[in-house]
């Protein structure tokens, strides 16, 4: 009796363990700030973080363009957008105290016909620079390891917001899209680097044209001074964020950064 009672308390404790992500310090926070953009729309965001791990790292990651109309698109059908959940980040930052926020957006637009939402990028750079400004200042931040990851066109919002601050950021992961406007033109960095890394990631059988940006825009931060790798041809095929491969982004990007 007394054995299968010890039993009993094992598995409960285990149970415990694993609905806390094994780590009862481990907090998760749903938009804990109000927090306006310019057009007085308040913003939703989370943040993932150790509560008693000071200066830690902080990883801001953003999802590709997301419509649930995207399933009529034949080319799209299987197009998620790799929201957080899918791209393996939250256990891997739980794991390595890493602060991880994420930010939704707001403003929809059309996409291919298709009513969508993704980074409208003059609309939505204000109130996520704002975000990132208060998360830093109101928690256990290390100023000096802020990174910016994306898929898609958050890959390239990544880009926007980095050139727009260029000694704020540490480096950023730009996986499956580059440093292109709205329109699609491919830009320059907007100052001489070095300054933030620049890692850039593509899948096997990706898109080509979001393939040509990538090698293209490595290849115009590298003549701009700016220390870059590029990461090809990883898995799964496809147009999705290489959950299997973050520990190898995470060490390559910090291998970028200005000491």
């Amino acid at each position: 009796m007394k054995y299968c009672f010890l039993l009993t308390v094992i598995f409960l404790l285990l149970i415990f363990q694993i609905n806390c992500g094994s780590d009862p310090l481990y907090t998760i926070l749903d938009s804990p700030l109000k927090i306006s953009d310019q057009n007085g729309n308040e913003r939703k965001f989370k943040l993932y973080y150790h509560k008693n791990y000071k200066f830690q790292p902080l990883l801001v990651y953003f999802h590709g363009v997301i419509s649930p109309e995207f399933k009529k698109v034949p080319t799209l059908k299987n197009y998620t957008g790799s929201p957080i959940e899918e791209t393996g980040l939250i256990p891997f930052c739980r794991a390595n105290k890493i602060a991880l926020l994420v930010i939704e957006p707001f403003y929809s637009y059309k996409f291919l016909n298709c009513n969508a939402r993704g980074w409208l990028i003059e609309s939505e750079l204000p109130g996520v620079e704002k975000i990132i400004d208060t998360v830093v200042e109101k928690y256990p931040i290390d100023r000096t390891n802020i990174f910016l990851a994306g898929i898609s066109a958050g890959a390239s919002f990544c880009h926007h917001l980095a050139n727009r601050r260029p000694d704020f950021y540490a480096g950023i992961i730009s996986h499956s899209q580059a440093f292109v406007s709205q329109e699609g033109e491919l830009l320059e960095p907007k100052v001489p680097g070095p300054k933030f890394g620049v890692l850039f990631v593509y899948n096997k059988k990706d898109y080509p044209q979001l393939i040509a940006f990538c090698l293209q825009s490595f290849e115009r931060y590298k003549q701009a001074g700016y220390k870059t790798k590029l990461i090809a041809n990883v898995l799964p095929a496809g147009h999705s964020w290489s959950k299997i491969n973050n520990r190898r982004f995470w060490k390559t990007v910090n291998s970028l950064k200005l000491k």
